[in-house]
């Protein structure tokens, strides 16, 4: 009897289980079709925006029946969601009047509607995405909204609040770096940096402020803004970033100096080498070779003996071969009383040469 009742109980448990594994087969098969099925529409959307704005570009054919069509698709709202998407990544790839066709299509079809309430919404992605196809589309209107939220917690907010200002007005747009306290990281810096073309002469932002500033990666930025626009009268100020006490500030300091040099810069390199990191070091070794400057020679020929770092001594070697001194490097290194670890750092030094 407790043998039947068991075999019952057993039978039971079986036919849950199948029961659980169907379901979840049905499931998972429900979930792909409705994935392939959003994927079909999303790819069949996009060929009929793309088509609508090459139609725009290049100028329309009259096609009535296709223009209704459109009109019944953006009736939807996922629809609506991707035609502005796609809008602001064609505005990316065009200029002139390509540009201001596709502007012409983000206002006829009313999304500007659809931007302002992302710009408003709570999760940080859809204010992100509502701030940028806001800038991308110019909407000034925008601005006062877009600045306040240059004070966001959220990175993704301020991160594309910052951009968007730079967008709307240039190098002015960078006027929050004076009160900034979070970091830039280096793919935000870039983003900003592309999209600077030029620095008004008449301009009330200075970068010496930014200079002098407490947030290192500020710092980092207003240094390769320098560099970019080769802006020599801050070649002081930058050389005094040679005391900071972010090895990552001097780094950057060194590659700007050497962007700007003048006639004192390998000079300068040479008398600040001793009290600067390892780091700094190999960066001026690189400045150096990048300026093939004959004043450095004896300096690069007393690091490759003296100094007690065997990265240091290979960069100096490699600075030598660069300026000509490839027979005084193989000459030390036949003689028998040269080390045999400077002898190996020579032939690695040549040979990288001819490589």
């Amino acid at each position: 009897m407790h043998y039947d009742i068991a075999l019952h109980e057993l039978i039971l448990a079986i036919i849950v289980v199948l029961i659980l594994v169907l379901l979840l087969i049905i499931s998972v098969l429900s979930y792909s079709f409705y994935s392939y099925r959003i994927l079909h529409y999303r790819h069949m959307w996009k060929r009929i925006i793309e088509y609508k704005i090459m139609e725009t570009i290049v100028g329309g054919d009259g096609e009535s029946e296709r223009d209704s069509a459109f009109s019944k698709h953006l009736k939807e709202p996922s629809f609506r969601a991707l035609f502005l998407n796609v809008l602001v990544d064609s505005d990316r790839k065009f200029s002139g009047a390509a540009k201001q066709a596709i502007n012409s299509l983000f206002h006829q079809f009313k999304l500007e509607d659809e931007a302002w309430r992302k710009l408003r919404e709570r999760k940080a992605y859809r204010v992100a995405g509502g701030i940028q196809e806001l800038a991308a589309m110019n909407v000034e209107a925008a601005i006062p909204e877009i600045k306040a939220k240059l004070h966001d917690e959220r990175t993704t907010v301020y991160q594309e609040a910052q951009y968007a200002m730079v967008s709307f007005e240039g190098y002015e747009g960078l006027g929050f770096l004076e009160h900034f306290n979070k970091p830039l990281s280096d793919w935000q810096q870039l983003r900003l940096l592309y999209s600077i073309h030029q620095i008004p002469e008449q301009s009330d932002l200075q970068v010496d402020v930014w200079l002098k500033s407490t947030n290192d990666s500020v710092v980092i930025f207003t240094l390769r803004l320098i560099r970019k626009f080769r802006l020599m009268t801050y070649y002081t100020a930058i050389y005094d970033l040679l005391d900071h006490t972010a090895t990552a500030v001097r780094v950057q300091a060194i590659r700007t100096m050497q962007a700007i040099e003048n006639s004192t810069t390998v000079r300068q390199f040479i008398t600040c080498f001793g009290q600067q990191p390892i780091e700094v070091q190999l960066e001026i070794l690189k400045s150096m070779k990048a300026a093939r400057s004959k004043e450095s020679e004896e300096f690069l020929k007393e690091q490759l003996w003296n100094h007690q770092e065997v990265a240091i001594k290979i960069a100096a070697a490699e600075v030598l071969v660069v300026l000509g001194e490839r027979y005084y490097l193989q000459e030390i290194s036949q003689q028998s009383d040269t080390y045999d670890q400077l002898k190996q750092i020579i032939k690695h030094a040549l040979q990288e040469k001819k490589c």
